[in-house]
């Protein structure tokens, strides 16, 4: 038992290994016209998923230990949609930051895209555990439960999503199923 405990363990980190050497390999292949004051992040918001993926592989091989970035590959592979890789990249970021709230929760949104909603429910509990006030976990939430058909759950879930209490933000509104299908909001 132990033997084949450890032979899975070697298999687990040979493929993290291929996977981030394919990042990095890959990254070469989109490289940027300038490097400096880039947010790779800010590329996934603008849609620019190639791009992004050279960023965040450039940024793992300057800095392997960083779960921001390993989390920020995660984002682009769910983005394109390959959901299994993305789940490959943000256990490498849990593994370097078990108890971020945010990982956690684009884990769980990538296993709600996999249609894994039990798991993905435990995933966002680990996640409120960390921050029982993430907006974003509350949302992923309430998203999964309007997944399920539970109007009554999601709309209880998006309820307790709010803004970050700032004074250039509005006062939180509660969102239901309806205003969330109605937004033809795409993905997850």
């Amino acid at each position: 038992m132990i033997s084949w405990t450890k032979s899975l363990s070697r298999g687990i980190m040979l493929c993290l290994l291929c996977l981030s050497l394919v990042s990095l390999c890959t990254a070469k292949d989109f490289p940027l016209e300038s490097s400096a004051g880039v947010d790779c992040a800010d590329l996934v918001t603008a849609g620019q998923n190639d791009v992004a993926f050279g960023c965040f592989g450039r940024a793992i091989e300057d800095d392997p230990t960083s779960a921001y970035d390993w989390a920020g590959q995660g984002d682009v592979m769910n983005n394109v949609g390959f959901y299994y890789q993305a789940l490959v990249y943000y256990e490498m970021a849990l593994n370097l930051k078990p108890d971020s709230s945010n990982i956690l929760t684009s884990k769980g949104r990538t296993l709600t895209r996999l249609g894994k909603y039990d798991d993905a429910l435990d995933i966002l509990a680990q996640a409120l555990d960390q921050n029982p006030d993430n907006t974003y976990t509350w949302e992923s939430i309430g998203d999964v439960y309007t997944e399920l058909g539970d109007t009554d759950k999601a709309d209880a879930a998006y309820a307790k999503a709010k803004p970050e209490k700032t004074a250039v933000k509005p006062a939180p509104q509660r969102k239901t199923v309806d205003d969330y299908l109605a937004g033809n909001k795409e993905g997850i």
